[in-house]
């Protein structure tokens, strides 16, 4: 049975999710697929916990790392519960690749990651990789190693980046294999977004909407890493670098919804002063009503031309335009699918689909 070993880097959210899906899946897996799943390591922001044989880290450890993710509890505090020393996560994969194929599980933050990542491609190994910082560093750093090998045959998956668990880079990658040409992509890649602007059309002010989508969840702790548009522009990057685009971070016209003299106060100064923008934004919203439209928070991304993320009215007799609450939707106009677009819907944020995202790439490539 061939054994695969995993490196999982980040064991937050969508980690510890990830997590606990392959402690669930792994039995199935064997009979289904003729694979043996390990979890050979778990790198944390202050270090690594990795396994001293081939069957990975004891089961007990790993459930309860997953569920410390909700406490907030790190990962070397765990593994000191129960007698795991940390070390440096290179130190952590050197001798994991005697046990089997390595794979490294990516839903770290930050572009910090990518050294890791390299280092396991060097190696060998495959990586996952639902964090996309890695994937929108500039052309010329350790992410050309990445992009190198995100070919149809290259080692490294990334659905989980563009949409959670949505099939929007498989979709675009069926596309271009088969021959055909892409022309635009347009959608709503931000369930944080779409939340907002769906209370917007409700007719709620845009900062009464800000407050609601943090108290369900749907932002960040910081609201401002979502309403800068920067998670939503790397989306928009590695799009436009999947459809072949050498472009960087910077060609990418961002609208941000963070006022300048916000941008630097505590986060309950901001809630308490997001009003500052309410009028603008009810203005834009009653005129996109006036021409049966909504404002949604849109990336567009072409083969060629400007590429841009920001707020734009969209027509309601669209699909784009009758989306509700935090989903997501990418419209897909190609040469083939040219007067009605392909639509790939669905939920676009949140752990569970997340981690099933990664957790199906990690399979694909399993069975290489």
């Amino acid at each position: 049975m061939k054994r695969i070993v995993l490196v999982h880097i980040g064991a937050g959210t969508v980690g510890g999710a990830a997590i606990e899906q392959e402690l669930e899946q792994r039995e199935r897996w064997k009979s289904l697929f003729g694979i043996d799943v390990v979890i050979g390591a778990v790198i944390g922001a202050r270090g690594a916990i990795v396994a001293e044989g081939a069957d990975g880290l004891p089961e007990a450890l790993l459930r309860e790392i997953a569920s410390n993710r909700r406490s907030g509890i790190k990962v070397d505090e765990s593994a000191a519960r129960q007698g795991f020393a940390s070390v440096d996560p290179i130190e952590a994969i050197d001798g994991l690749s005697a046990f089997g194929d390595l794979i490294a599980m990516d839903a770290g933050a930050g572009d910090s990651t990518a050294m890791i990542d390299a280092e396991v491609l060097r190696r060998g190994g495959s990586i996952v990789l639902s964090n996309k910082a890695p994937l929108a560093m500039n052309y010329g750093t350790v992410g050309d190693a990445l992009w190198a090998e995100t070919g149809p045959m290259g080692r490294v998956r990334y659905e989980a980046t563009c949409g959670a668990g949505l099939p929007i880079v498989s979709t675009l990658r069926a596309l271009i294999d088969t021959g055909d040409m892409i022309e635009e992509i347009t959608g709503t890649v931000s369930g944080t977004f779409g939340a907002i602007f769906s209370d917007v059309a409700s007719g709620d002010s845009f900062s009464t909407a800000v407050r609601t989508a943090k108290a369900n969840g749907y932002t960040e702790p910081d609201p401002r890493d979502d309403l800068s548009g920067l998670d939503v522009a790397r989306k928009a990057l590695i799009l436009a670098r999947t459809i072949g685009r050498k472009a960087e971070l910077s060609d990418i016209a961002i609208e941000s919804l963070v006022p300048d003299d916000l941008k630097s106060v505590s986060v309950q100064h901001f809630l308490e002063t997001i009003c500052s923008v309410d009028e603008s934004i009810a203005a834009r919203a009653a005129q996109a009503n006036a021409e049966q439209s909504v404002l949604k928070y849109v990336a567009t991304v072409r083969p060629a031309g400007a590429l841009a993320v920001g707020i734009a009215p969209v027509s309601t007799s669209t699909v784009l335009g009758a989306l509700q609450g935090p989903e997501n939707i990418v419209s897909i106009r190609t040469e083939r699918y040219d007067r009605y677009p392909l639509n790939v819907t669905g939920p676009g944020a949140g752990a569970a689909v997340t981690a099933a995202g990664m957790t199906a790439d990690m399979l694909a490539l399993s069975q290489r």
